[in-house]
């Protein structure tokens, strides 16, 4: 596929498979070198030939959301990015165009999608929602908690069962099946998690701990509890 472009009013030919029928205008996020923080820009084009023609680098996102006239259309998202060929260590040319499409709590990725695990990670925690709930009660007070949406954690569960590696993820599927009470499946994702990095909140050790000892894992759950203890301190 090419990505020759040489008018600035020119389509990118690699954006020929966006959708364009019943589209208001298209909301567009770049995001610049996000493995060491980068910038963030946001703007709205009427046309997809009116997107930046600056070339993504290899750590480098563009999303495209198209806005449509009817709401209740399926939500789309085109992931615009250059990710490094695996033989030769080089930035692949041109860039590739990944869609998703979430609806009903369910996401939809195309068939063979070329995206690298951090960065379609990244690319899920932008475009679901959070909502905040009121505190737990008898949990240790902490910062104030982000509470996943039920379709948005079926959506995070999803891309994680496909081996999609992401802490933010893991923190907020396990976090919602134990404010439910769920705990085995509070166990499964705090495992997970905990198996990704162990450098997170205080406040985590408290859950994880918690969880096992009430799915019966008394003496690793005690073990958790007293590192959170120590932390805590």
């Amino acid at each position: 596929m090419l990505n020759s472009y040489p008018g600035f009013s020119q389509m990118r030919t690699v954006y020929k498979d966006i959708e364009t029928k019943n589209v208001l205008y298209y909301k567009v996020e770049e995001i610049v070198n996000m493995v060491f923080g980068g910038t963030t820009t946001r703007y709205t084009v009427s046309d997809l030939s009116l997107i930046s023609k600056i070339e993504l680098g290899p750590e480098n996102i563009r999303i495209i959301t198209p806005v449509y006239k009817d709401e209740r259309y399926k939500k789309k998202y085109y992931i615009e990015t250059k990710n490094l060929d695996k033989k030769t260590e080089k930035n692949r040319e041109p860039t590739s165009l990944l869609e998703i499409a979430i609806e009903s709590g369910e996401i939809e990725i195309s068939q063979n999608a070329e995206i690298e695990q951090s960065k379609l990670a990244l690319v899920i925690g932008k475009i679901t929602k959070t909502e905040v709930v009121p505190v737990v009660e008898n949990e240790p007070k902490g910062e104030k908690q982000d509470y996943i949406l039920v379709n948005v954690v079926h959506v995070y569960e999803r891309v994680l069962e496909k081996g999609y590696k992401s802490a933010f993820m893991f923190q907020k599927v396990a976090d919602h099946y134990y404010f439910k009470d769920q705990m085995e499946k509070a166990v499964k994702w705090y495992e997970e998690l905990f198996a990704l990095t162990n450098d997170l909140d205080p406040m985590y050790y408290y859950r994880f701990g918690n969880a096992l000892l009430k799915t019966g894992n008394t003496d690793r759950g005690n073990a958790i509890i007293e590192k959170f203890n120590q932390l805590a301190e």
